[in-house]
């Protein structure tokens, strides 16, 4: 639902800056009326002639408002990147339901939990762990000895999935962010099922 937000808010955002700087480009409606034309045409229509030589013309005044509406425009594409930026970092920490399957073997689940903060820190699953970082959307962990590296991606906010080997052999792995509940200054996660059902 964000990043749905975040396209509108970035389109509308685009059309109103190019609404803008097609405005800007429009030129400045003359001061005098046609009345007021028609009439210093008549009163200079004898000295046209003499004054014909005369290619020189005052210079034409620059207005300001393209360079106000261009600033603003960017001003506000910035702010609607930045925002953009600062909502789709992604947070490891916490449980994760993770599914694995090695080439050739049965797939199989359990629930690893990150611990440290949204760059780099431990990770504990059953009786193994390890380490982990986290580069933008980029994952990896290692768990102690070196012998088994998963690697992948966020695909969203609550979801990953990448390859791992282990001792040579290959396989595929993703996994979900458990829901946490709150209560009286506890976070507790909460497995739950494909239908949004708490798990026993």
């Amino acid at each position: 639902m964000i990043k749905k937000q975040q396209k509108w808010i970035a389109l509308l955002v685009t059309l109103t800056f190019m609404w803008l700087l097609q405005v800007s480009t429009m030129p400045v409606a003359a001061a005098n009326t046609p009345e007021q034309i028609s009439s210093a045409s008549a009163e200079q229509a004898p000295s046209f002639i003499e004054e014909e030589g005369d290619s020189s013309s005052p210079a034409k005044k620059k207005s300001i408002l393209p360079v106000i509406l261009i600033v603003v425009g960017v001003a506000a594409v910035a702010a609607v990147l930045f925002l953009v930026v600062l909502k789709t970092k992604y947070d490891i920490t916490g449980a994760w339901t993770i599914t694995w399957q090695y080439s050739g073997y049965s797939q199989l689940s359990n629930t690893i939990t990150f611990t440290g903060d949204k760059k780099t820190g431990t990770f504990q699953i059953g009786s193994s762990s390890g380490t982990y970082t986290v580069d933008n959307k980029k994952v990896q962990w290692v768990y102690s000895g070196g012998t088994t590296t998963y690697t992948g991606d966020f695909t969203d906010k609550t979801n990953m999935s990448g390859t791992m080997l282990s001792s040579g052999t290959p396989g595929t792995w993703s996994a979900v962010k458990k829901a946490t509940t709150t209560s009286i200054g506890t976070t507790t996660a909460v497995d739950k099922n494909a239908n949004g059902e708490v798990q026993k």
